[in-house]
């Protein structure tokens, strides 16, 4: 069979054969919980010892390490769980993927061929609950078309940047395969802009006299070509949280982040601009953008193109090719005057945060706490942060310089610090790994500290702890709402770190702070900072409407 790998014709089993052909497609981890629908395959992975089987605790954080090993090589992750509550439980992890469009394969048992649509034990439509969330998903009826099922699923997941889905019922797994070996699907490239598209946007860009960048993690790698093109046109630049590590924070141009974590000074620019040029983002917070402002959007995926704002124009194309291509085309600027206002609208808002750091009213604020983490953290660290009060601060207050970071980013799912810190640290064992998460979220995903543990991974998880899920008892005390729910009572972290077989620091004065976090950082061992911090409203709160 043309554009197949032959391979020799000993018999293998369908288990046999997914290993074999993940293999070949540069797999190197399966992430996930056993189960009576999965045992055969976890047989054949302990079989071997070329793809590693990482048990966990829980399937939410097998696929949520799934996803965050996608999204931080670009590369088919894979997932495994039972049938019933197995594949339910993937299916928060699952949606991260799927909205944050990271390559996951799904693969999860199924009850024996006979028993499917019986109502019997674990019996469900996996493909009817999977259908929000996977571009792909089929049951496999016998063994031998699971070769051009599973090839389908990869090819549909890596082009597509999703979540495909296999469901394999029990006795499938040990039937035999006599298909060959599938190639790893080519990328296919996206077409670059013809050049008179590239030049009408450059014109446009020429007639603006306040331009205002905003740059999404579509300029991942190429934040350096979007830097050239805020200089050429002496434009500041302001980015979504996820592409906040891809430009240097202390460039003259850069102006903070968008939205409630924002920048008064990317706030104030935006609204007193006449063009913003939103380079790989989708991300227009309604509430903190002016109602109208012409907009050019340059993005390597169609459908971006006005999914959440109306565009005025725009370029399709890889951002590798698309950003040279504008750069060159473009007019240079000086604009002297609107230069020297975005350093003077930059000097007040540092010395603001200076404020805020050093404010002895708040024996421990979160601010603080951020800082003193900026202050120790590797230059080239990888950061996985959770959902919450404390990602607002970190977006204010930690000033990038070379670190990576992993977020839930429009699924926004609490607890996805811990099992994306897990997968990190199991694809980048020499560089140092921090996940950072409230104690609110960390409580969805702390079972799976003793992962960490068991794999003996040097990560660092950070607990900013003020008792309360305290993004929304913030909301609910400014709109004058009853706080029920918003308050949660919390186990010792340090010492539940301890009994998970991890070091446990816990942190209630600035100057343990000080010491327990390089100790921590610095450790060849898994470890726990507790911080208890204060609880100070975050400016602008509110409950947003979109």
């Amino acid at each position: 069979m043309i554009g197949m790998i032959r391979q020799r014709s000993d018999p293998r089993n369908v288990a046999q054969h997914l290993i074999q052909q993940l293999l070949r497609w540069g797999c190197e981890r399966i992430y996930g919980v056993i189960g009576d629908g999965n045992l055969y395959l976890l047989d054949e992975l302990g079989n071997q010892d070329q793809i590693k089987y990482i048990a966990c605790r829980h399937e939410t954080d097998a696929a949520l390490m799934a996803a965050a090993e996608a999204k931080l090589t670009g590369k088919l992750a894979v997932c495994t769980a039972t049938s019933g509550p197995g594949i339910a439980l993937l299916l928060n992890g699952l949606a991260d993927a799927w909205q944050d469009r990271a390559p996951v394969l799904a693969v999860t048992g199924q009850v024996q061929r006979t028993h499917i649509g019986t109502g019997s034990v674990q019996d469900i439509d996996q493909q009817l609950l999977m259908q929000p969330l996977a571009y792909y998903s089929t049951l496999v009826p016998e063994s031998q078309s699971f070769p051009q099922l599973l090839n389908i699923a990869v090819k549909t997941a890596l082009e597509r940047g999703g979540v495909a889905h296999l469901s394999i019922p029990k006795e499938v797994w040990r039937l035999p395969v006599s298909e060959a070996f599938y190639p790893l699907p080519p990328t296919p490239p996206v077409p670059a802009p013809p050049p008179e598209d590239v030049n009408r946007v450059a014109a446009r860009i020429d007639q603006a006299q306040r331009p205002i960048i905003l740059a999404g993690r579509g300029i991942k790698p190429t934040g350096a070509e979007a830097l050239q093109l805020a200089e050429k046109i002496r434009a500041p630049i302001m980015v979504t949280m996820p592409a906040k590590s891809s430009v240097p924070n202390d460039h003259p141009l850069f102006v903070g982040g968008l939205g409630q974590a924002g920048t008064e000074p990317s706030r104030e620019l935006l609204h007193q601009a006449d063009l913003c040029i939103i380079l790989g983002a989708t991300w227009w917070p309604k509430d903190y953008v002016p109602p109208s402002i012409p907009i050019i959007q340059i993005d390597a995926v169609s459908e971006n193109i006005g999914r959440s704002h109306p565009a005025t124009d725009w370029l399709v194309g890889d951002m590798s090719a698309v950003l040279p291509q504008l750069v060159a085309s473009v007019q240079p600027k000086t604009h002297p005057s609107y230069f020297d206002e975005i350093q003077e609208k930059k000097a007040s808002w540092n010395a603001r945060i200076r404020s805020e750091i050093e404010d002895q009213t708040e024996p421990l604020s979160p601010a603080r706490a951020i800082a003193e983490l900026n202050r120790w953290i590797d230059p080239d660290a990888i950061m996985a942060v959770d959902v919450g009060d404390h990602t607002l601060w970190l977006e204010r207050i930690f000033q990038f310089r070379n670190q990576e970071l992993l977020i839930s980013g429009t699924w926004r799912t609490l607890g996805f610090s811990l099992p994306a810190g897990i997968a990190a640290q199991l694809a980048n064992p020499n560089r140092q790994v921090v996940s950072i998460a409230g104690d609110g979220g960390v409580a969805h995903s702390i079972i799976d500290l003793v992962t960490a543990v068991t794999y003996r991974l040097p990560l660092t998880l950070i607990i900013l702890n003020n008792e309360a899920y305290f993004m929304e008892t913030g909301r609910m005390i400014v709109e004058g709402l009853n706080t029920l729910g918003s308050r949660v009572p919390n186990p010792d972290y340090a010492a539940l770190a301890r009994a998970c077989g991890a070091e446990g620091y816990r942190v209630e004065q600035p100057e343990e702070l000080q010491t327990a976090l390089p100790q921590a950082l610095a450790s060849d061992q898994t470890s726990v900072v507790d911080i208890h911090c204060t609880g100070p409203i975050f400016p602008h709160t509110k409950i947003l409407k979109g």
